[in-house]
């Protein structure tokens, strides 16, 4: 078969889980539905080891000097709940930032103009992108800023969902955020704006080199996918080197159907949840049979870890940059009966040949290629020759066009 040559597989439906994302600019691999459920207030304060809990309430309204407000404890007990369950990526979201996240996004609300990811050891979110002639950009945000603060609120202390709802608002209204960069914190004054966002860059380099760098997994991220990689081979591309550096996640269906075009017939992907039961996900579309590389490094995350991986494991592609994180679990959002929320791991994810990425702490590239901090912040805006990670995966691509 020549290299060009697309592999045609019967159609077949993919069956997936439904993906629910509750963050606009935000988006991680997450699987299920957004649940209601009511809950009766039971005695659970006064027996058992929650007892110490109302026993710090009797001591409170009888000697706390100052005041404070029930519904406000309430949330806090419930964030430090979800703090202590030893789950990095569970949350508490508050009744009212949870409506603000349901408002029509198709209304007069907007954002900034970045995609976000949580670091799980601060709390705080890290800016993996920040779009071209957004309003961040614009205010000198850059990418790798730690978001600290959303009007004088600890970011921290808000969580994800609350801070992207404080972010929103109003378009042409302003919002001050506060930047932590190199140990300091810095405040912004950023107009909200709609932002047109595209997910998926793509350029023929080195004459015969397709290079695709993915930001998100979103989900126009798929239709822009397929359009740029059918257009790669038009004009000539004999390879593919695909970047997902930086790339915090996003929808599963968005994986599966790049996968679909990139990988023959087989599962590609396994969901188990607490019960055991597996959900067996498979690709039988379209592909196209050339030479892959994957760019990843310690910002992939979660869809972007398993996009390589899967290659990776069945040979589909030579892995290059630096070892990933390791995000191997999935999320599920539960809306309690006052209007809050709460989020946490309900489904492990694993590779065809039942490799957990969460378990084994992420990727080993195949090949480790190194790039400095003043690089690593560039990627996507600098030329691809000044990248040494892109260059390593160019050399070993000539190679693998060679033979």
């Amino acid at each position: 078969m020549r290299a060009s040559d697309k592999v045609s597989k019967r159609p077949s439906w993919v069956q997936v889980i439904a993906i629910c994302l509750l963050v606009a600019a935000v988006t991680m691999l997450a699987t299920g539905y957004i649940l209601s459920a009511r809950y009766e207030r039971a005695d659970a304060l006064a027996s058992g080891d929650y007892k110490k809990l109302d026993e710090i309430k009797t001591l409170l309204d009888r000697y706390y000097v100052g005041e404070y407000e029930e519904e406000d404890l309430l949330d806090m007990l419930a964030l430090g709940y979800m703090s202590g369950i030893n789950d990095k990526w569970a949350y508490y979201t508050t009744a009212e930032s949870l409506q603000s996240l349901y408002e029509d996004k198709a209304g007069s609300y907007a954002g900034i103009g970045v995609t976000v990811t949580q670091d799980a050891d601060t709390g705080l979110l890290t800016v993996m992108e920040v779009y071209d002639e957004s309003p961040a950009a614009e205010a000198g945000i850059q990418r790798f800023d730690k978001l600290y603060s959303v009007e004088d609120e600890l970011v921290s202390v808000l969580g994800m969902d609350a801070t992207v709802a404080k972010v929103r608002g109003e378009v042409g209204t302003q919002v001050r955020i506060g930047i932590q960069r190199d140990g300091e914190v810095m405040e912004f004054t950023v107009e909200r704006r709609v932002v047109k966002k595209t997910s998926v860059y793509s350029e023929l380099i080195d004459g015969e080199i397709g290079l695709l760098r993915v930001s998100e997994f979103t989900a126009a991220a798929a239709e822009q996918f397929d359009e740029k990689l059918d257009n790669l081979v038009d004009i000539g591309a004999k390879g593919f080197i695909i970047d997902v550096r930086n790339n915090p996640g996003g929808q599963l269906t968005t994986l599966i159907s790049m996968l679909d075009r990139l990988m023959p017939p087989g599962e590609v992907f396994i969901e188990r949840d607490k019960a055991g039961n597996e959900n067996r996900l498979s690709v039988d579309e379209e592909y196209y049979d050339l030479p892959l590389i994957v760019l990843v490094n310690e910002y992939s995350y979660s869809a972007a870890e398993y996009f390589a991986a899967v290659m990776q494991e069945q040979g589909r592609a030579f892995v290059v940059g630096t070892p990933t994180t390791g995000k191997g679990e999935g999320q599920q959002t539960f809306t309690l009966s006052d209007g809050s929320a709460v989020t946490f791991s309900v489904i492990k994810y694993y590779t065809p040949n039942g490799v957990s990425i969460g378990e084994m702490g992420g990727i080993t590239p195949d090949m480790e290629t190194e790039i400095s901090y003043e690089k690593l912040v560039q990627i996507g805006s600098m030329e691809y020759t000044e990248d040494p990670q892109i260059m390593a995966a160019v050399s070993h691509m000539k190679e693998s066009l060679l033979k």
